[in-house]
């Protein structure tokens, strides 16, 4: 896929993590405000309750037991129900396609480089081809600082330490599929080198059976005119 085009996902997926962080902020803070207001009821009644019983002790009577009443509980419609935990898993399912672009990303270019290093393309516009790398890293770059400015810096802190987790976790598997991916050319390189020996070595055992051949037929060749010098 072209640069340009991963560059264009990856934005998208940004744009779907961003919302899903507000999303997730928005729902924080509405269950904080909720709460805060239900607490300051209670306080406000347990205040007004305490002040009538020191008053009715006072002059000598004694309060009535009352019958705790229940608590009005809001109105549902007030506030969306928003799963927490469905929000984090759609916040990781993007991260985790984000990281998967920025590779495919970092692939291609590898790619490119080793071919431009191997292969001669007279039509090839470097200036193009340039432009579109150093754009695609930069973007993807600029992309990667958004994330974390939007998790760590704009969101509540679960999601601040979510990615740092990931991305901790992206750097333990990415240095990993290094360390694999360098064994990998390394064994093709091996099976690259041992294919030239063998035809190397198939070309000189031609060239062998070719010159034996040869001096076969020319000893032949020569032990028959000699016979027939004899029979002369």
């Amino acid at each position: 896929m072209d640069p340009i085009s991963l560059c264009l996902l990856a934005a998208g997926l940004v744009k779907q993590i961003q919302a899903g962080c507000e999303l997730y902020r928005s729902a924080k803070e509405s269950f904080v405000e909720i709460k805060a207001t239900a607490e300051e009821i209670i306080d406000a009644g347990k205040q007004a309750h305490g002040f009538w019983v020191q008053l009715l002790a006072f002059f000598g009577s004694k309060p009535k037991p009352q019958a705790a009443k229940p608590v009005a509980k809001n109105k549902k419609s007030a506030y969306v129900a928003v799963d927490e935990t469905q929000v984090k898993v759609d916040i990781v399912k993007n991260l985790t396609e984000f990281f998967k672009l920025q590779e495919q990303l970092a692939a291609h270019i590898r790619e490119e480089e080793e071919k431009s290093k191997t292969v001669y393309d007279p039509d090839q516009n470097l200036m193009e081809a340039a432009l579109k790398r150093t754009m695609a890293m930069q973007e993807m770059a600029a992309l990667e600082v958004t994330i974390r400015e939007t998790m760590v810096y704009q969101s509540p802190p679960e999601m601040g330490a979510l990615f740092s987790a990931v991305h901790e976790m992206k750097e333990v598997i990415e240095e990993e599929q290094t360390k694999a991916r360098l064994k990998q050319e390394a064994k093709k390189r091996q099976e690259a080198w041992q294919l030239r020996q063998e035809e190397r070595n198939l070309q000189a055992k031609l060239a062998a059976v070719v010159v034996t051949t040869l001096f076969l037929l020319y000893l032949w060749l020569w032990l028959l005119l000699i016979n027939r010098w004899g029979k002369t």
